[in-house]
């Protein structure tokens, strides 16, 4: 007989060695496919966060985005338009906080648009079942089959063990070097440790561009109506 106790998850504290860091920030428009102006912006104020390899920013996007699965055209011709309530987030590790901090009250200038950035929360990273990153990228992203199988490899190497998983279509962030090509993952049912460390670590390279960054999502059920609504 095969009897296994499953986790008591009601026991797992959260690491705080990674956090986001929430700036407000004032900002009207900027292009879908602004990853790479962004990442030299904040790079002109924080010029060490190439050395953080655990350091991630995240993509802004705007109301319409679909519970954060669907999004505009990927173009730069396209614009996000920007509303009060949107947040620059910076993933980052802790000893790094005080120093990413230094952002507040700085104007960027990603390209020819312009965020003023005001104060910052720092929040944790949230245990949930259901993680999705918009962008994962550094694998074969344009067979979705063999994208799929190359991802539930990686995790499993890392001891997270994948049972659902849905791939969004294919995007491409566009850099001096040339395009980069990733997909929208999303996981769900897994664990909450895995969780973490899914958020901690990230998945495929460019944290910097967004890529790789997994955020909590509320379920399989809000991605099904998002893409009934489009």
């Amino acid at each position: 007989m095969l009897w296994q106790e499953k986790n008591d998850e009601s026991k797992f504290v959260v690491p705080d060695d990674i956090q986001d860091l929430s700036f407000r920030m004032s900002c009207q428009e900027l292009p879908v496919d602004h990853a790479w102006s962004l990442l030299q912006a904040v790079k002109a104020e924080l010029p060490w966060i190439s050395d953080e390899p655990n350091l991630g920013i995240h993509s802004i996007h705007g109301a319409a985005s679909g519970n954060g699965w669907t999004r505009p055209d990927q173009s730069n011709q396209v614009l996000l338009q920007i509303s009060r309530r949107t947040r620059l987030y910076l993933r980052v590790p802790k000893h790094r906080i005080e120093d990413a901090r230094r952002l507040i009250g700085k104007q960027l200038q990603p390209g020819e648009y312009s965020i003023r950035i005001g104060d910052a929360q720092q929040k944790k990273l949230v245990p949930t079942k259901t993680v999705f990153s918009r962008s994962v990228c550094g694998m074969d992203v344009e067979n979705e089959g063999d994208f799929t199988d190359e991802i539930v490899s990686t995790l499993q190497q890392n001891n997270v063990n994948v049972t659902k998983m849905l791939c969004g279509l294919s995007h491409t962030i566009e850099t001096p070097s040339g395009p980069i090509t990733a997909r929208s993952v999303l996981l769900a049912d897994i664990e909450l440790e895995e969780s973490i460390i899914l958020q901690q670590q990230g998945l495929g390279p460019n944290r910097l561009l967004g890529c790789g960054i997994f955020l909590p999502h509320k379920s399989l059920a809000a991605v099904g109506a998002s893409q009934d609504d489009e």
